[in-house]
């Protein structure tokens, strides 16, 4: 897509906030929690499965709103985005802060292997030329370890960024902050009702919740085209989003259960989007890049890759011809 295009279909989009949408979903997952939590009070297999699975649906629901929130999406104020942000963090176990950090890294510096954040492992992987047992191992038995360990990583974050030298004393703090946050908020609640906020409870859910995160976040960036810094490129502009991402397809369940998140494509084309307009986007965007436009229906890839070794997902590198072209 040439830039002139990119720049006639942002004219075409909406780019309103309205916060009404917002806590409209807000009002429908706590109806959600109550139903879980219900099912846990009656007791049983059968409804403490219930529980879990849609707590897990919960969860995955609460990351899609801090991702709004993190890019602005929710309202327009700032404010808003970064107290809402916080109340998403405690259902979705990620400190805001250090999240939208490492987000606004990925989007700067998405396909770029040697500085986009999301990449590192795979980075590691291919330096050492071979990937450890233990991952191969996760990754055959669809055991979420790529999202426990980004998970650890949204914690440490501070600590992360404090070794690393980019530190200032504004991210520090800020990090700092949503990480004591949520820890508080848990230790609290734990406190004030120990029956019902305890490890029993919610294990089931939050690994269920960690390897929905992977069936949706994996697809979008693994095996495609990345690159590594040089003279040429360092950076993709945003109507070349496309060469590195894919969007997936659900079907009705892409609004519902994802939040239209699989919209990858669209989303990394204007990430200020709000996630209630990427679907007419979508519908701009993929007759306009023709076969560029790569997407995947349901969970195809992660069935089929799956069943093959670790190495041979993440390990070869793939190029485009548009990647090495020189920046303008």
């Amino acid at each position: 897509m040439e830039k002139a295009e990119y720049i006639e279909i942002k004219k075409q989009i909406s780019f309103e906030k309205p916060l009404w949408i917002t806590l409209l979903v807000v009002v429908a997952d706590l109806g959600l929690l109550a139903v879980a939590l219900k099912l846990l009070s009656v007791g049983g297999f059968l409804s403490f499965i219930l529980s879990q699975i849609i707590l897990a649906v919960f969860y995955f629901h609460n990351f899609g709103l801090l991702h709004e929130a993190g890019h602005g999406n929710i309202h327009k104020k700032t404010w808003v985005n970064t107290l809402l942000g916080h109340y998403f963090s405690i259902f979705c176990f990620m400190p805001y802060y250090s999240w939208k950090y490492i987000h606004q890294e990925h989007h700067v510096w998405t396909g770029n292997i040697d500085k986009d954040p999301t990449m590192a492992k795979i980075k590691e992987f291919r330096e050492k030329k071979s990937i450890p047992l233990i991952h191969s191992f996760f990754w055959k038995s669809w055991i979420p370890l790529a999202a426990f360990s980004q998970q650890y990583v949204f914690f440490a974050y501070p600590i992360i960024i404090w070794k690393s030298g980019k530190m200032t004393p504004k991210i520090f703090m800020q990090s700092s902050f949503s990480v004591f946050f949520i820890i508080s908020v848990y230790v609290t609640l734990a406190y004030l009702f120990p029956d019902t906020v305890n490890f029993s409870n919610f294990v089931l859910s939050y690994v269920l919740y960690m390897a929905l995160s992977e069936l949706v976040n994996l697809p979008h960036h693994v095996q495609m085209p990345n690159f590594h810094t040089s003279p040429e490129r360092s950076k993709l502009h945003p109507w070349e989003q496309h060469i590195t991402t894919r969007s997936c397809d659900y079907g009705f369940l892409s609004s519902i259960l994802a939040l239209n998140f699989n919209y990858h494509i669209e989303h990394h084309f204007f990430p200020n989007l709000p996630w209630y307009r990427l679907k007419k986007l979508r519908s701009i965007i993929k007759p306009k890049l023709g076969r560029e436009y790569i997407e995947l229906k349901g969970i195809a890839w992660n069935i089929k890759n799956r069943a093959i070794s670790a190495k041979d997902v993440l390990l070869p590198e793939v190029s485009h011809p548009l990647l090495y072209n020189k920046m303008d």
